[in-house]
């Protein structure tokens, strides 16, 4: 039975989920192949305090147990340098790869890619010719250095000159291959519809594409009346934007099969060349005016102007929708069964209930011999000893919890032979992890490709499990009695909620923070833990105050308040002190962590200014400190956080007037 890993970088991209789907679409059981996929996000991963432990599933699945790799490559490219995923694949070069969509430079790598050249030439005649556009522009992501966004940049600009046009960079919108990226730079590039001077946009993805339309709406720029606009790749939001979006379709599902079917052939001897291509083709849908606004039945035309059916609406299309219900009644009853599930024994009793309620044909759990801790800036290392703990088959326990479970050395072999060598089909891996802790990993055998609800299933599992076993650890009658008199206590405290409540924002008040952080610091010092204290200050309030009023500036320190909330832990402790003045303690918290903390805050005060509709993008100062067992003190702690803020308003205001 041969394995097959296949890499995504993230299973919330519908590009990679609809990929995934191709490849597994491949694996029947006739196929005698095991595929098994995992979302890896990547070494070291920048966003989020966590996010990064997830490359710990790449890290196992490197096992001699797997026989070739499969990567969604194009999608790594969206965040990473090319020299960078070259250093991240250089250890799983010992088996051959299949790379969707980007060649790779290594010696054993097969891939595939769209030859797209075709399209965009049909396109931009189809454009000119048909509805008489002369001005295209292009909303381009070759500030990612993707591959994929460098040939079709290279592919549209030809398409103008073989149709007598020329390229204008004036006309060029970067959009990252964000949505979001490209409504906000075009709103930046533009003030009015006056300053739009082309007549059609050709996107080079359907995200950024819908990105434009949006911001071209809130220009008042009438899409397709005024503006053409293109994407590509025939995602399913493409079919229900409004306007329905044309676009390219790069047969995405086509291209995961196609994957797996070369990597198919290299198991089974076969010589293939290095690159196979698989083709585009136009779709033709509102947005270029090809089919009025007021047709409601998601009509779409090809180049010849002859009407095809919808791929994105098909029998399987609805029922992913119809069955929204049921997944939602599955993931209320994993919290339900988590919120009462305590110990590892009781929440392993559960697992058979839960592989029938998820429809999974099988569970593995396997636990390393003891937790690993790995901070985002170090290289996940796989432990050598593990255990298989827990097996589910066809919802049957085969193995029942026990303390010691089977051994097992990961870098040989993912599961004994006995539970895993002889089942065909597709598989999940994750990794088990918690914080900064990997306890181990789940694989899972599913019944059909609905890789991002599963995903969310075994989010939940694992945060069980890793709770779980960590109850586990400290489970004694003192700690059983310790946190009843805490939910006492905490009882008591909400009973007196008011009085130390910010009425404004609902944020503790001065009063209430300083008797949280008091006994916060004291609870971290008897217990050695470390930590930082913040002094925040909002920018700008009193020039909010006299432009727009102090109704203005009390929506935004609210709207602050909340963004400081989702910005820090659910454990810290944030505190309004005075108007514009915050504070923060974070036990547990290092100073690495600072800069994903400003970057998580400069993203939510452009997300929430927006949504609160304030007439200016909000911004905050930080100042830090940290705090040990020895240097606990709240008043000295604030006082030396204040510092620091204040230095960085100076570098702040020194930067302005340069």
């Amino acid at each position: 039975m041969k394995k097959v890993a296949l890499f995504v970088h993230n299973l919330t991209v519908e590009y990679a989920l609809t990929v995934a789907q191709g490849a597994a679409a491949y694996y029947t059981k006739d196929k005698d192949v095991q595929l098994i996929l995992a979302q890896t996000n990547q070494p070291h991963y920048p966003y989020g305090l966590y996010e990064y432990q997830y490359w710990a599933s790449a890290e196992i699945l490197n096992s001699d147990d797997i026989d070739l790799l499969m990567l969604v490559s194009s999608t790594y490219e969206t965040y990473i340098k090319e020299e960078e995923l070259r250093k991240f694949l250089e250890p799983f070069t010992k088996k051959p790869i299949v790379s969707i969509a980007v060649d790779l430079p290594f010696k054993d790598v097969h891939y595939t890619s769209c030859d797209c050249d075709k399209a965009f030439d049909q396109i931009v005649s189809h454009l000119k010719n048909v509805h008489g556009c002369t001005k295209i522009g292009f909303v381009s992501a070759n500030a990612t250095n993707s591959s994929e966004a460098l040939v079709r940049f290279d592919a549209f600009k030809k398409a103008l000159q073989k149709n007598g046009l020329k390229y204008n960079p004036d006309w060029t919108i970067e959009g990252y291959f964000i949505r979001e990226a490209a409504k906000n730079i075009t709103l930046d590039r533009f003030k009015s519809k006056n300053e739009i001077e082309f007549d059609a946009l050709v996107a080079a993805n359907d995200l950024m594409a819908e990105g434009c339309m949006e911001a071209l709406e809130e220009l008042r720029v009438k899409v397709p009346k005024q503006v053409k606009v293109i994407g590509f790749d025939d995602s399913t939001r493409a079919s229900f934007t409004t306007p329905s979006l044309s676009t390219i379709d790069q047969n995405i599902f086509e291209q995961g099969y196609k994957a797996s079917e070369l990597a198919h052939k290299l198991l089974t001897g076969a010589t293939i060349p290095r690159e196979t291509k698989t083709s585009a083709s136009p779709i033709y849908r509102q947005s270029c005016g090809c089919i009025t606004q007021s047709n409601t039945t998601f009509a779409s035309k090809n180049q010849e102007g002859k009407n095809i059916q919808n791929q994105r609406l098909n029998s399987e299309t609805l029922e992913k929708y119809t069955q929204h219900f049921s997944d939602t009644v599955a993931i209320y009853t994993l919290i339900d069964t988590f919120h009462t599930t305590h110990t590892l024994k009781e929440l392993f009793g559960t697992l058979s209930q839960i592989t029938v309620q998820l429809n999974f044909s099988s569970m593995a759990v396997v636990l390393y011999e003891k937790p690993v801790s790995f901070k985002k800036e170090e290289t996940i290392v796989i432990p050598d000893k593990a255990y298989l703990r827990s097996y589910i088959d066809n919802n049957k326990q085969i193995i029942p919890y026990d303390d010691k479970g089977i051994e097992i050395n990961p870098h040989k072999k993912l599961l004994p032979d006995t539970y895993f060598a002889q089942m065909s089909g597709v598989y999940i891996l994750h990794a088990i992890f918690a914080g900064e802790k990997q306890y181990g990993y789940l694989i899972i055998q599913v019944p059909n490709t609905k890789f991002e609800m599963h995903h969310i299933y075994l989010k939940l599992i694992i945060n069980a499990i890793a709770h779980a076993y960590e109850f586990n650890q400290t489970l004694d009658i003192n700690e059983v009695l310790s946190n009843r008199n805490e939910r006492l206590l905490k009882n008591n405290h909400e009973l007196n909620i008011q009085s130390i409540e910010d009425e404004l924002t609902k944020v503790l008040n001065r009063r209430g923070f300083i008797d949280h952080a008091e006994k916060e610091l004291k609870r971290a010092a008897k217990n050695g833990k470390s930590g930082i204290v913040f002094f925040a200050d909002m920018d700008g309030l009193k020039k909010i105050n006299d432009t727009w009023g102090h109704k203005v500036g009390d929506i935004a320190i609210q709207t602050e308040a909340k963004i400081l909330i989702e910005a820090f832990r659910e454990s810290d402790i944030v505190g309004r002190l005075s108007g514009d003045e915050f504070a923060i303690v974070s036990t547990g918290l290092t100073k690495g962590y600072i800069s994903a903390i400003r970057q998580r805050l400069d993203q939510l005060n452009r997300l929430y200014s927006e949504k609160a509709e304030l007439p200016i993008t909000l911004s905050i100062s930080l100042g830090y400190v940290e705090f040990t067992p020895e240097n606990c003190e709240l008043d000295e702690l604030l006082s030396k956080a204040d510092q620091v803020l204040y230095k960085e308003k100076e570098i702040k205001h020194a930067s302005r007037n340069s």
